[in-house]
């Protein structure tokens, strides 16, 4: 897994640096609300609150984006790190739309994460998406506002 990142960076890393005047690498805050869903129709939530690292811009076809979470809920509570790559599939200047995929590791009891898939909408300080981890049954929303 960590050769993966390091090849993703370094392919991310000079193409986001090739003519671009605005920045590329961007540090914010990070809120999410997950819902686990169960097999008797019952939804158990969780909230989340960390921080986020984007290298990218919403006019670029690919971001990087990683950052550790803390997550706090009756199914789930503990420390998260996800590694996820978007694919900005409408790009504009102030604002882009995407699908995305990664992973996110956890550090609580014996489970060590989850595939994430996600889409959303980026610009160049904020950040909504959905989320889906199908090992988990988790489906959620979160929001990202970059400095």
């Amino acid at each position: 897994m960590k050769r993966i990142l390091v090849l993703c960076v370094a392919f991310l890393l000079p193409l986001s640096l090739m003519g671009q005047n605005d920045k590329v690498f961007r540090m914010g805050i990070d809120a999410s609300l997950d819902c686990f869903l169960s097999g008797s129709h019952s939804v158990t939530p969780s909230f989340g609150l960390g921080a986020r690292a984007r290298v990218g811009r919403p006019d670029q076809w690919l971001n990087l984006v990683g950052g550790v979470r803390y997550i706090y809920g009756q199914r789930l509570s503990g420390l998260q790190v996800p590694i996820l790559l978007n694919l900005n599939l409408i790009k504009a200047r102030q604002v882009s739309a995407y699908l995305g995929g990664g992973y996110e590791f956890d550090f609580i009891g014996t489970y060590w994460g989850a595939a994430k898939f996600q889409v959303g909408l980026a610009g160049s300080h904020c950040d909504f998406r959905l989320f889906y981890k199908p090992y988990q049954g988790d489906l959620g929303a979160g929001f990202t506002y970059y400095f």
